[in-house]
């Protein structure tokens, strides 16, 4: 049962994504309420597919699951994003996120955590899920800061292109990253002092002062010092939107060497 609703998500999202990306270049309106239909129907069955594994002893140790609760909350980002921008392209952007990241989920890891206590696994559960909505909301401010500067780019062209009638205007791409980043950033801090005190309990230490860690803790300094420079110095624009990216890209670094260590 549970690969059969495993594949139904992965072919819908895979079929969103394809769906999008066709919308993005012939803009037939069918193309768009079927890909955004399909969304819908991947997170209704990825939902159902999560209920059952909740219910799995070690669901929360194993990096496969917290990829597929990323893709989920990478498909619930979405929706939520659409009802507030009502943003077409944004789904060419962030929907194939959402579909590697259930893709990847399907790649068997030998590592599987310890969970001796009831207060460990809590503490981890809560460290996971603190973690994958920061990350999710921070896949946002990866979308929004690519179509900025895809955008900005295509203004500043002296013949503009299908992409600069295709994405949302500069302002709103800046706002979608600035409140994005301001969710984003205190949930996977969060996420990281969750997990902090789950390895004190775990290993005797707080933090792993190794190249594992690296990724993350850059990443972590460059959102700081992003959030920190939009509401004290007034950075927007380009800069915001390179400082976004340069940012996801670090996460994901962090994700790729943390699961390959």
């Amino acid at each position: 049962m549970n690969s059969i609703l495993f594949h139904v998500v992965l072919l819908a999202y895979l079929l969103a994504t394809l769906g999008f990306w066709c919308y993005f270049g012939v803009r037939q309106a069918a193309l768009f309420r079927a890909a955004h239909g399909l969304v819908y129907v991947g997170l209704m069955f990825q939902t159902a597919l999560l209920a059952q594994r909740l219910w799995t002893p070690t669901v929360w140790s194993n990096v496969s699951a917290s990829l597929a609760l990323l893709a989920w909350a990478i498909g619930i980002g979405y929706v939520v994003a659409w009802w507030r921008y009502r943003m077409e392209a944004l789904g060419s952007f962030m929907i194939p996120l959402a579909f590697f990241a259930m893709a990847l989920s399907s790649v068997p890891v030998e590592a599987v955590l310890p969970l001796p206590s009831s207060l460990q696994r809590l503490l981890l559960v809560v460290h996971i899920v603190l973690a994958v909505l920061g990350y999710a909301a921070l896949a946002l401010t990866f979308c929004a800061g690519v179509m900025y500067l895809i955008q900005e780019r295509q203004l500043k062209s002296k013949q503009p292109g299908m992409w600069s009638n295709r994405l949302p205007s500069l302002w709103v791409l800046d706002e979608m990253n600035a409140k994005a980043l301001a969710l984003g950033l205190p949930l996977l801090t969060q996420g990281v002092i969750t997990g902090s005190v789950w390895a004190k309990a775990m290993r005797g230490s707080y933090l792993s002062w190794s190249m594992t860690s690296l990724p993350l803790l850059l990443a972590l300094a460059l959102y700081v010092l992003l959030l920190g420079g939009r509401y004290t110095l007034g950075w927007q624009g380009k800069k915001a939107a390179f400082a976004a990216v340069t940012g996801f890209l670090l996460v994901l670094a962090s994700y790729v060497v943390h699961t390959s260590a």
